[in-house]
């Protein structure tokens, strides 16, 4: 898989290879995080892409049917629960996505889906009983052509639109501003597919595409999310790392299959081992959602706030790895996965990102400015016999306060030289 970035925020220019673990090596406020999050975006707006753009057009509808809700009780119907809208969203998600490869006059089913919904609701509302006039061609016609609209609008409108609320929580709308940059591409070429993203005056002009799914990918950034997980105010943001991350760790267990449990339990055997020693203990979601450490040392729930900063990185991918999130073939992306970490927990960490990778194909791809976490990848990869899948690369200027990746696999010690440079100072 190949990723080719321009001209994003301080980035000139980035091109990795990702078939492993690929490390980009670097000093601080040289843009190693921009590259992250523009890889991110891209497999985040295009992964699913139908899915996703049926989960937007059923928020479209949820708004629509809030306005329809007060126009129809300025007509008499006041009696309208809430519910009953509700219900009707829930029954249309399905229709919006399957509307999208058939198109046809559906306006008989559109019916038929609010007198169901009302045959379930009217007993549970006073006074209307037999009251559905409001049923007619006259009042369900505009609804439904509404809804059409909605239904067969084009996919990639909607993925505009999700990729512009990535732009605007990654970079607050500045990907292009900070050095005027006149545009942004971000290119991800991966076997027979081509996902591409043309953005300009930080809105997205111009995408490209394919119906397949691309793997799940999860991010993890330099503070740490368990710090943030159970707070109100961070629930309520969407289409963000941390809002993806929180999403997949306050899910239920994913029930795998039984040729998947018996494949996720032989693979993950090394890692739940390494796992388990450095944490001896593992998250828990109580009934009310909010998450906790559950040491099993101490026989004790013990609150994020007061767990050990090095664990809370293990703690994130135990948990992704348990719910059957992290599974064969996924993305880790890890912005400083050292931050916090003894030296001997640099070894384990890496340890773990090799093990995932070879025994079930996670890739991984980390920016770090630690020589002392890059040997250790390096190290393990090399003792695994798979050196060639891993990929080296360090930020080097490309301009004024403008920055570009070079490929240094085959000459890994020029990372070191730079990196260590500081101690040669004192």
């Amino acid at each position: 898989m190949q990723i080719n970035i321009k001209n994003a925020a301080k980035v000139r220019k980035a091109d990795l290879m990702l078939d492993g673990l690929t490390v980009i090596a670097g000093y601080n406020n040289m843009g190693k995080s921009t590259i992250l999050k523009a890889a991110y975006l891209t497999f985040r707006t295009f992964r699913n892409p139908i899915y996703k753009a049926g989960e937007v057009r059923v928020r479209s509808l949820s708004d629509y049917f809030q306005n329809l809700r007060y126009d129809l009780g300025q007509h008499g119907y006041d009696y309208l629960p809430r519910e009953f809208f509700s219900e009707i969203i829930l029954k249309m998600k399905e229709y919006l996505i399957g509307f999208m490869n058939v198109r046809q006059d559906d306006f008989g089913l559109i019916k038929n889906i609010f007198k169901e919904t009302w045959n379930e609701y009217q007993d549970f509302v006073t006074g209307t009983k037999g009251r559905n006039e409001f049923f007619s061609d006259d009042i369900l016609k505009p609804v439904y052509e509404k809804i059409q609209k909605i239904a067969v609008r084009d996919v990639e409108e909607d993925l505009i639109y999700i990729a512009e609320m990535y732009l605007r929580n990654l970079w607050k709308g500045q990907i292009n501003s900070l050095h005027n940059n006149s545009f942004t591409s971000i290119e991800i070429v991966s076997g027979m597919e081509n996902y591409f993203m043309d953005i300009r005056e930080n809105k997205v002009a111009k995408i490209r595409y394919s119906v397949n799914q691309e793997p799940e990918v999860f991010y993890l950034p330099a503070y740490h999310l368990l710090d943030l997980v159970n707070k109100p105010a961070f629930a309520s943001v969407t289409h963000s790392t941390e809002s993806d991350l929180q999403s997949a760790l306050m899910s239920q267990k994913t029930e795998p299959s039984l040729e998947e449990h018996r494949e996720m339990e032989k693979n993950t055997a090394f890692v739940k081992e390494i796992l388990e020693e450095v944490l001896h203990g593992k998250l828990e979601k109580l009934p009310s959602g909010k998450i906790f450490f559950q040491d099993e040392v101490l026989h004790q729930s013990v609150d994020l706030g007061n767990v050990a900063s090095g664990m809370k990185n293990f703690l994130v991918i135990q948990s992704l790895i348990e719910k059957g999130k992290l599974k064969r073939n996924s993305i880790l992306m890890i912005d400083e996965p050292e931050t916090n970490l003894h030296p001997q927990w640099h070894l384990e960490f890496a340890e773990i990102l090799v093990l995932l990778y070879k025994h079930m194909g996670i890739r991984s791809i980390v920016n770090s400015h630690s020589p002392y976490f890059i040997r250790a990848l390096e190290v393990k990869m090399a003792d695994e016999r798979l050196k060639e899948n891993g990929h080296y690369y360090l930020m080097e200027e490309a301009g004024k306060n403008l920055f570009q990746t070079r490929d240094v696999t085959e000459h890994t010690d020029q990372i070191y030289e730079r990196l260590y440079r500081p101690l040669e100072y004192l």
